[in-house]
């Protein structure tokens, strides 16, 4: 699994899996990295809203591999909607990973999360964070760059107006929650779509529809979800500190039927994520 990766539409390749670290803190994304990298993978997601860009960083530098054969992803804050805010955040993302360019950046949201999905579309905005992005991109300091959690509109108006089209979203996608127009929509613009929260935090576990599919390939839910996302074209980047779930994780030598996959697309959708609700995506409110 680990030597499986996609194209982006610059050429530029990104592995298939790769390891999330969104409420770690610097100490645990530190040493999350390390037990990663050591288990095989070499993509890691972070960002700047996750504030451990700094232990990732570290976790990077004393993992034993040289920076080129890594792939790291962060994300421009959600609230930085200014030129002069977002080129000053990319040169405070490199400082505290500790790095002379990143992989992948992209926009954390169209929207602060204060306000996700409300009225306030920041369309204007988002092109002259875009702008900020494709200069950064020029001058080296990203080889990639792209959106998060962005719609069809949302896409649309940035590459009305756009020098260097998006190579990525990154949204929620997982079975009982797969965006299938929306992924579709991206595809087809040649933006290739990553999945966060895979495993949706846990909430599908305890799915039993779910569960007899999994037990059918002699596999875990877990991976069952993971390799569904895959075999949909996406990134998949579970987020886990522990060792052994990592390496579950990346199990995935086996393919789902075309059957079951059409069975996976409609399960029906989780209402409620427990302790995690309180995340925008997941139809919470931060406060």
């Amino acid at each position: 699994m680990f030597n499986e990766t996609y194209k982006l539409s610059n050429g530029v390749g990104i592995p298939k899996l790769g390891l999330g670290t969104w409420l770690l803190d610097d100490a645990q994304a530190a040493q999350a990295v390390r037990d990663a990298v050591s288990i095989g993978y070499r993509h890691i997601d972070t960002a700047q809203a996750y504030l451990n860009e700094t232990g990732v960083g570290e976790g990077i530098r004393s993992c034993g591999f040289a920076r080129e054969e890594l792939f790291i992803t962060t994300k421009v804050a959600a609230e930085a909607k200014t030129y002069e805010a977002v080129t000053k955040s990319i040169d405070e993302s490199l400082a505290k990973l500790g790095m002379d360019y990143i992989d992948l950046l992209i926009i954390h949201s169209p929207q602060p999360w204060m306000e996700f999905r409300e009225e306030n579309r920041y369309f204007e905005e988002n092109k002259k964070v875009w702008k900020a992005m494709e200069d950064a991109y020029k001058a080296g300091k990203v080889k990639a760059i792209g959106l998060s959690n962005f719609l069809q509109d949302d896409i649309d108006n940035i590459l009305a107006s756009c020098e260097i089209k998006p190579m990525v979203n990154q949204i929620l996608a997982h079975v009982s929650n797969t965006p299938l127009e929306l992924i579709e929509y991206c595809q087809t613009n040649g933006i290739l779509v990553e999945a966060y929260s895979p495993i949706a935090h846990g909430a599908v576990l305890d799915n039993a529809e779910v569960k007899v599919i999994a037990d059918k390939y002699g596999v875990s839910v877990a991976q069952l979800c993971l390799r569904y996302d895959i075999q949909l074209g996406l990134v998949v980047i579970p987020k886990t500190a522990n060792p052994e779930h990592m390496r579950n994780n990346s199990e995935l030598d086996f393919d789902i039927s075309d059957a079951d996959m059409e069975t996976l697309k409609n399960v029906e959708q989780i209402q409620n994520y427990g302790e995690h609700s309180f995340f925008p995506v997941f139809g919470g409110k931060l406060k």
